[in-house]
């Protein structure tokens, strides 16, 4: 958890990746809005507990649904070929490294 979060009622620090509105996340910033959401986990994506719909993802960052979409199915490809990319390694390696037990 962001040390930051202790002190100020919502984290200013958008350096930091977990912040919600981290200056290296592509947003249009004058869309940005502090929504009830976004106070209510203080600006940290640490503190999210249950995933939000994308109409809160929308409403907070002044994105369209559709760009979240889009943005939802981008993120499940790169996550899916990592998977099988990193799969096809665990494979090569355990063959490898098996231990013989007699």
């Amino acid at each position: 958890m962001c040390t930051a979060l202790s002190f100020d009622l919502y984290c200013t620090i958008f350096k930091c990746p977990h912040n919600l509105f981290w200056e290296e996340l592509n947003l249009e910033r004058e869309k940005i809005q502090m929504t009830d959401k976004a106070l209510e986990i203080r600006n940290c994506c640490c503190r999210i507990i249950h995933p939000w719909t994308p109409e809160e993802i929308s409403n907070a960052w002044g994105l369209t649904k559709e760009a979240i979409r889009r943005s939802e199915e981008e993120a499940l490809k790169k996550l899916q070929r990592k998977v099988r990319i990193n799969g096809k390694r665990s494979q090569s390696t355990t063959t490898i490294n098996r231990r013989v037990v007699v």
